[in-house]
C-alpha cells in the first residue's frame, strides 16, 4: 500500500488531480448504490412479508372450510391455487399433530414460513404454510445493483476525462513559473511531478534574502542615521575618451548591472551623486544586519563583481569604495533637507574612495558599528585609514551565494533589464 501511494505521489500532477477525483467519486456513488441495495432490500422484505401474510391468512380460511368437510382434494386445490403464483414455491397443511395434509411445489431449503392456523367452529384444526420464491426478486435487484455499478464506473470515467487536461493547464501553469525560477537556479529537478520542481527550484533559491523585509515605518524616514557606500568610477573619465558611443554604453550598463544587483540584496537605493560617483544608501532594520554591515556586504559583491567583468571584457571596471555614516539619510523631493545636510558627508567618502587603495575603506564611524564587527574584521592601514578585513565563514557563504546569482550581470543577454534576471 505504502508502495502505490508513493508511486501515486511521483505522478505528473494532472495524472494525480484525475486519479483523485476519480476516486472520489468512485468511493462516493458506490456508497450511494450500497444504500439503494440496502434500502430496497428493506422495502421488498417489508412488502413481501406483509403479502405472505395476508396471504397465508386467506389461505387458512379456504382450507378450514375445505378440512371441515374433509375434502383432501379441495385442500390440495387451496395449496395449489397459490403454488401456481410467481411469488410462492410451496405450501402445506398440517393437522393439529403435525401431521402433513397436504402439500403443493416445493419447500425451499432454509426458507422461512409463513403460517397461520386453521380454525373450525372457533377449535384449531391445524396449521398452513407458505414459502416465498425470491429467485426473481434476487435476480432483478443484482441486475439493478451492477448496473448502478457500471454508470457508478462510468461516471468516474467522465470525472478522470474532465479533470485531467483541467490539471494539465494548471501543471503548465507551474511549469512556466519552474522555467522562470530555472534561469538562477543550476539545479535540476529528477522528480516527473510539477509540484515537486517547483518545490526543488525554490529550495535552491537563497530563501533568506527572499523574506519580508521588516523596515520600520516612521513618519521622519529620513532623519535617522544611514550607512552609505560611495562608489568613484575611477576609470570612467578614459573611457569616455577612449571608447566609442556604443561600447561606452555597454561598459556603463555593466557598472549599473553589478552596482544595482549588490545593492538589492541588502535593500540599498541607488543613486548617482556626481558625474563620476555613485552612493547606495541603507537605512532601517533588515533581518540580514545592520545598514553599515549591509553597506560592507554590497560593497565586498560589487568588488568581486568588478574582478569578474574584468577578466571578461577586457576593461578596468575596479572602482574606489567606502564606507561612512550619515545622521539623515537621502531625502526626496517633499523634504530637501536631508539632501543638503547629507552632501558634505557624500564629499568627504568620494573623496576618500577616490585615494589610490586597493581596498574598501571605512570611516571611523563605520568602523565601530557592532552589527558590522560581529560578521567583518576591520584592518587598520595606517593611523588614519580602515578597511574591512576578514569575514566570518557564515556570512561568507552567504555572499558566495548571493555573487554567484550576480554573474549573468557580466554576460546578460540582449533582452536583461539591469533588474530583469535578480530574485527581487
Amino acid at each position: 500500500m505504502q508502495q502505490l501511494i508513493q508511486r501515486l505521489r511521483n505522478q505528473p500532477l494532472s495524472q494525480q488531480l484525475a486519479l483523485a477525483a476519480t476516486g472520489w467519486c468512485l468511493l462516493a456513488t458506490l456508497i450511494l448504490v450500497a444504500v439503494a441495495a440496502q434500502s430496497t432490500q428493506s422495502i421488498q422484505h417489508q412488502t413481501l412479508t406483509q403479502h405472505a401474510h395476508a396471504a397465508a391468512q386467506q389461505l387458512a380460511a379456504r382450507a378450514s372450510n375445505e378440512l371441515a368437510t374433509g375434502d383432501r382434494l379441495g385442500l390440495s386445490a387451496e395449496l395449489q391455487f397459490f403454488t401456481d403464483q410467481a411469488l410462492f414455491a410451496g405450501a402445506r397443511a398440517l393437522d393439529i399433530e403435525g401431521t402433513e395434509l397436504a402439500i403443493s411445489g416445493f419447500i425451499p431449503a432454509g426458507a422461512n414460513a409463513y403460517e397461520q392456523t386453521m380454525s373450525i367452529d372457533g377449535n384449531t384444526a391445524g396449521t398452513v404454510a407458505l414459502y416465498l420464491d425470491l429467485s426473481k426478486q434476487q435476480t432483478a435487484r443484482e441486475t439493478l445493483i451492477w448496473g448502478l455499478i457500471a454508470l457508478s464506473v462510468l461516471l468516474s470515467a467522465a470525472v478522470y476525462a474532465l479533470t485531467r487536461p483541467m490539471g494539465q493547464r494548471l501543471a503548465r501553469n507551474i511549469n512556466d513559473a519552474v522555467a522562470q525560477l530555472d534561469a538562477i537556479s543550476d539545479e535540476a529537478s529528477v522528480s516527473v511531478n510539477e509540484v515537486d520542481k517547483l518545490k526543488d527550484r525554490i529550495d535552491s533559491l537563497p530563501l533568506d534574502l527572499l523574506r519580508s523585509r521588516d523596515i520600520q515605518t516612521q513618519g521622519d524616514e529620513h532623519y535617522h542615521d544611514t550607512a552609505i557606500l560611495c562608489i568613484a568610477l575611477k576609470t570612467l573619465p578614459t573611457y569616455l575618451e577612449t571608447l566609442d558611443e556604443s561600447r561606452l554604453q555597454a561598459y556603463v550598463s555593466s557598472l549599473h548591472r553589478m552596482a544595482y544587483g549588490s545593492a538589492g540584496f541588502y535593500g540599498g537605493e541607488l543613486s548617482v551623486i556626481r558625474q563620476f560617483g555613485l552612493a547606495i544608501f541603507f537605512t532601517g532594520s533588515l533581518s540580514v544586519g545592520s545598514p553599515v554591515l549591509r553597506a560592507a556586504s554590497c560593497a565586498w559583491l560589487l568588488s568581486r563583481c568588478s574582478e569578474l567583468a574584468e577578466k571578461q571584457e577586457r576593461l578596468s571596471f575596479m572602482p574606489g569604495m567606502a564606507i561612512g555614516i550619515s545622521e539623515l539619510g537621502r531625502g526626496n523631493d517633499k523634504d530637501i533637507y536631508p539632501g543638503l545636510y547629507t552632501q558634505a558627508t557624500l564629499d568627504d567618502l568620494l573623496a576618500l574612495a577616490n585615494l589610490d587603495l586597493d581596498a574598501i575603506l571605512l570611516s571611523s564611524h563605520a568602523a565601530e558599528d557592532d552589527g558590522l564587527t560581529t560578521y567583518i574584521g576591520v584592518d587598520v592601514i595606517d593611523e588614519q585609514w580602515m578597511a574591512i578585513g576578514d569575514i566570518s565563514g557564515s556570512h561568507l557563504d552567504l555572499l558566495t551565494r548571493q555573487l554567484h546569482i550576480l554573474q549573468r550581470a557580466i554576460t546578460p543577454s540582449s533582452e536583461d533589464t539591469p533588474q530583469g534576471f535578480l530574485p527581487f
